[in-house]
C-alpha cells in the first residue's frame, strides 16, 4: 500500500509540473474544415501539420479540426493533406484567426499507363517489416497524444472520456516472435496528463470487463501495427494463411503507392481478417493498414463459439457472436521521420443467451491522435509513467476534476453533433 501511495504522489507531483506542456508557451489557435473541393463534402482524418515539426493533428468524422502551434513556429508552413488529394500549404500565422475552410482538390491517383508489377504483394510487405527501424527510429521516444473513448450499452451512450497523455515507446526495431510479450511489457507506459470522464454508472457497470478495459491507456497503442507486427498479416509466418490483390498507384506529386488488398484464405481454421494497406513506394513505409475480421471466418468462429461461455449481469450462458470490428492506423512522416498518427478502434459485440432468448449488444469506440513527439535524452531520463492508469480507475479519480473550459479549447478532435446530442442526454441522466 505504501508502494501505491508513493507512486501515486509521484505521478501528482509530476502532473503539477507537466499538466499542459503546449499551453504553458504562447500558442496560436488554428481551427478549420478539410472539405473535397468537388463535393463540398468533409475529409474525415486529413491530416494537420506544421511542415518542420512533429505537430500536428487531424480532422474529425466531419473534417474539422483545431491545432495549438507554438509561436515560435508562426513562420513555418501548414500542410494539408489527404490520400488522394493535392497537399495545401499555408503560413502558420496566415492560417490563424477565424475557422478555414480548406478544398482539397482530388490528384491523380490512379493506375500507372502500364502496369507491371515488379513484386509480389508478398514481397512488398517483407520490405515494410525490413525497414521499420530505418522508417520509423529505433531510438526511444515521448509521444503526445489525445484520446478519446465512447462505450455504448444496447446503442446507448455509457460512457464518454478524454484524455491527454504522453506515451513511452521502446522504439521500433525488429525482434523474434518469443520477444513481443516482454516488448509489450516494456513499451507503451502512459502518463496521464489530463481527463474527464462523464458515465451512467449502472450502464458502464453492466458491462462487466468490457468497461473496465476500454478505459485502459496504455492498450490503445497494441494497435500499432509497426510496433507490434508478429501475428498480424505483415509477420511472412503468416503469409500461408492470406490471399493478396495489390495494385500501384501514382501520386499526385509523384511517386508510387502500393495498395494491397488482404483477406483469409478459404479453408483456414481460424479466426483472421481482411483489409487494405497502403504503403509509400519509395521508402516501403507503412502510411496505412485497416482491418475487420474475415467472412471467410465465420463457420470457423461459429463453430467454436459455444465452447466459450460468460456470464453476464451475474446470469450464466451467454455466448459471444462473431464480433463486428474495424480497426483502423495510419502513420504520417513529420521533420524527416516517420511516427504513429492515428488509431480509429471500433468494436461491437453481440452476447446471446439461447435458454432465455435474450440479446445484449455492447460497443466501444477509441480514437488516437498523435500531436507531438520527442526523443530528447534529457526527457526520456525524467520520465514517470505507469502502466496500470486507467484499469482500473476512472481517469478523472487520477487527475482530478474535468475542467469543462480546457476541453473546449484543446479539443482535437471537435464533437460531432450527433455525438454532442448523446452527451447532452449522458450528462443530464
Amino acid at each position: 500500500m505504501k508502494g501505491l501511495c508513493l507512486k501515486t504522489l509521484l505521478v501528482c507531483m509530476l502532473l503539477i509540473h507537466v499538466t499542459n506542456p503546449v499551453k504553458s508557451q504562447q500558442m496560436i489557435s488554428l481551427s478549420g474544415i478539410v472539405l473535397d473541393s468537388l463535393t463540398g463534402n468533409g475529409l474525415p482524418f486529413a491530416q494537420i501539420s506544421v511542415q518542420h515539426s512533429t505537430v500536428g493533428t487531424v480532422t474529425n468524422d466531419e473534417g474539422y479540426f483545431i491545432l495549438d502551434v507554438p509561436v515560435s513556429m508562426k513562420q513555418d508552413t501548414l500542410l494539408v493533406a489527404f490520400m488522394g488529394y493535392g497537399t495545401m500549404k499555408h503560413l502558420v500565422s496566415g492560417s490563424a484567426g477565424n475557422s478555414i475552410r480548406y478544398s482539397l482538390i482530388p490528384g491523380a491517383m490512379q493506375l500507372a499507363e502500364v502496369e507491371i508489377v515488379a513484386l509480389s504483394s508478398e514481397e512488398v510487405i517483407r520490405r515494410v517489416v525490413a525497414n521499420i527501424p530505418e522508417n520509423y527510429g529505433r531510438d526511444s521516444l515521448i509521444l503526445t497524444a489525445f484520446i478519446r473513448s465512447q462505450k455504448f450499452v444496447g446503442g446507448k451512450l455509457s460512457e464518454y472520456t478524454e484524455a491527454i497523455i504522453e506515451d513511452l515507446k521502446t522504439g521500433y526495431n525488429l525482434y523474434d516472435r518469443k520477444e513481443e510479450k516482454t516488448k509489450s511489457r516494456q513499451s507503451n507506459v502512459p502518463l496521464l496528463l489530463k481527463g474527464r470522464v462523464i458515465s451512467d454508472t449502472s450502464l458502464v457497470n453492466s458491462i462487466g470487463e468490457l468497461g473496465k478495459s476500454a478505459g485502459c491507456l496504455g492498450c490503445n497503442f497494441i494497435h500499432d501495427f509497426v510496433e507490434f507486427y508478429h501475428n498480424t498479416v505483415l509477420d511472412e509466418k503468416m503469409f500461408r494463411n492470406y490471399s493478396f490483390k495489390m495494385e500501384e498507384l501514382i501520386k499526385p506529386e509523384g511517386g508510387k503507392i502500393y495498395r494491397i488488398w488482404f483477406d483469409q484464405k478459404k479453408g483456414v481454421k481460424e479466426t483472421l481478417w481482411r483489409g487494405e494497406l497502403i504503403i509509400n513506394g519509395a521508402d516501403f513505409a507503412l502510411l496505412k493498414i485497416t482491418q475487420k475480421p474475415s467472412y471467410q471466418a465465420f463457420d470457423y468462429y461459429e463453430k467454436k463459439k459455444y465452447r466459450r461461455p460468460y456470464s453476464i449481469r451475474n446470469i450464466s450462458g451467454w455466448y459471444q457472436e462473431m464480433p463486428i470490428m474495424e480497426w483502423t492506423t495510419t502513420y504520417a512522416a513529420r521533420n524527416g521521420t516517420y511516427y504513429l498518427n492515428t488509431i480509429r478502434i471500433e468494436n461491437w459485440l453481440t452476447f446471446i443467451n439461447p435458454s432465455t432468448n435474450q440479446k445484449l449488444k455492447y460497443a466501444h469506440k477509441n480514437e488516437v491522435v498523435v500531436t507531438g513527439a520527442t526523443r530528447d535524452p534529457e526527457k526520456l531520463r525524467h520520465f514517470i509513467g505507469d502502466k496500470s492508469i486507467g484499469m482500473d480507475q476512472r481517469w478523472d479519480q487520477v487527475v482530478g476534476k474535468g475542467d469543462e473550459h480546457f476541453w473546449a479549447g484543446y479539443n482535437y478532435l471537435p464533437i460531432e453533433e450527433k455525438l454532442r446530442d448523446s452527451l447532452k442526454k449522458l450528462v443530464n441522466w
